[in-house]
């Protein structure tokens, strides 16, 4: 009797704007493997100095690396070879845009520039969450975004492509407490200290004197 696995919950990256309004662009296919780097934040312990005990600066740099995979390849008419609307260029779009101000904001500040305002503020990102199952939502900023278009249709609409994103998390250590990717990231070390208890108290049947 085969058993029928239950659909794997989408992978994604919810942009969130000053106003608080979402958008969330899910991973069409969730990656395959996902490298986290963790650098710890620490000072003391240098070599030859015995009086400083290490000590932590806060949180550590996580990097967080993942190839996310698009295609609609299964959309092509055999027929015409071209296919229906604009292929995977919308999802390549989304991903793109999270590097880039909003161009109503370039337009606005130039308009300010024109009119002589003395100073004029850079264009606020929006805030990312990598949400990755229910214990995993970081916030996060993205520090490169490598698109590898690799087929077209008949008209160059891309139909397949392999997207590299770099994320890096944005912890307490970064931001001021009232900015809300304080308390994000927050739960998100207390979700890891919870299931790293289950660890100390199950793993191994080593013991220290």
């Amino acid at each position: 009797m085969s058993v029928i696995a239950p659909p794997l919950q989408q992978g994604a990256i919810v942009a969130i704007a000053a106003d608080g309004s979402k958008r969330s662009l899910a991973f069409q296919f969730n990656p395959d493997t996902l490298r986290r780097t963790l650098e710890p934040n620490t000072v003391g312990g240098h070599a030859g100095s015995r009086s400083q005990a290490v000590r932590f600066a806060g949180a550590p740099t996580e990097t967080i690396t993942l190839e996310c995979r698009f295609s609609a390849v299964d959309a092509v008419s055999p027929g015409t070879g071209i296919v229906q609307g604009d292929g995977i260029g919308p999802q390549l779009a989304a991903l793109a845009t999270l590097a880039y101000p909003k161009s109503a904001d370039v337009q606005r500040a130039q308009q300010q520039l024109d009119a002589g305002t003395i100073e004029v503020l850079p264009a606020l990102a929006d805030r990312l969450l990598f949400v990755w199952g229910g214990s995993r939502v970081v916030p996060v900023r993205l520090t490169s975004a490598t698109i590898v278009e690799e087929l077209y249709d008949r008209d160059l609409v891309p139909i397949l492509a392999t997207v590299t994103l770099t994320l890096q998390a944005v912890s307490y250590s970064d931001v001021d407490e009232t900015n809300p990717s304080f308390s994000e990231f927050l739960s998100y070390q207390q979700r890891l200290e919870s299931l790293a208890a289950q660890a100390y108290t199950t793993g191994g049947g080593g013991q220290v004197a």
